[in-house]
């Protein structure tokens, strides 16, 4: 025969459990963030130059930011450079001598934009929207550049991020990447 649980028993392991059960809930709630945004997606980004060309990619450790990538190739001065995604043209400014000289950004929603400075020129307008391959200016000398090269920005929450171009990670820190634009091919 069983033995009967006294009614004080019963309420007490009861209480218990509820007072534990509410403890968890309030520990895990105090554990996860409750106002933090949800990360958007990063946009389908492609190198910012013409089908088919191929320039070097080079990142170095001391580089302002850490993670903004230069283009080269011979004879570089004045050639196209494109969106790399759509958004819309939400900064051209020319600095003059001074740090990134002329240069531009494109807001691609979500938190993500990008960042072409060293332009010898540059073609849209703010608030006009562009889509992937638009040309938007030409390789420059601008700003605080000690030759005509692009310098290349991906940003979220604007701070510059690793680049990933199509599904290609830039590789942080190597002087030498060829690599061959596949934007809008």
């Amino acid at each position: 025969m069983l033995a009967s649980r006294s009614p004080k028993r019963i309420r007490r392991r009861s209480t218990l459990f509820a007072a534990l059960a509410l403890s968890a809930t309030l520990l895990l709630s105090a554990l996860v963030p409750q106002n933090v945004a949800p990360a958007h997606a990063r946009p389908l980004f492609r190198m910012p130059f013409r089908c088919g060309q191929t320039w070097i990619a080079s990142t170095r450790s001391n580089h302002n930011p850490l993670y903004a990538v230069d283009f080269n190739r011979d004879n570089d001065f004045g050639d196209a450079v494109i969106a790399s995604a759509g958004g819309t043209i939400s900064v051209i400014r020319n600095l003059g001598d001074e740090s990134y000289g002329r240069y531009m950004i494109i807001n691609h929603g979500g938190g993500w934009t990008t960042l072409y400075a060293h332009l010898s020129e540059t073609f849209g307008s703010v608030g006009q929207s562009v889509s992937m391959g638009t040309r938007i200016g030409s390789v420059g000398n601008s700003g605080g550049s000690s030759g005509a090269h692009l310098h290349y920005e991906q940003r979220y929450n604007s701070s510059a991020v690793k680049a990933i171009l199509g599904s290609y990670e830039v590789k942080y820190f190597d002087d030498y990447q060829p690599l061959t634009s596949h934007n809008s091919c």
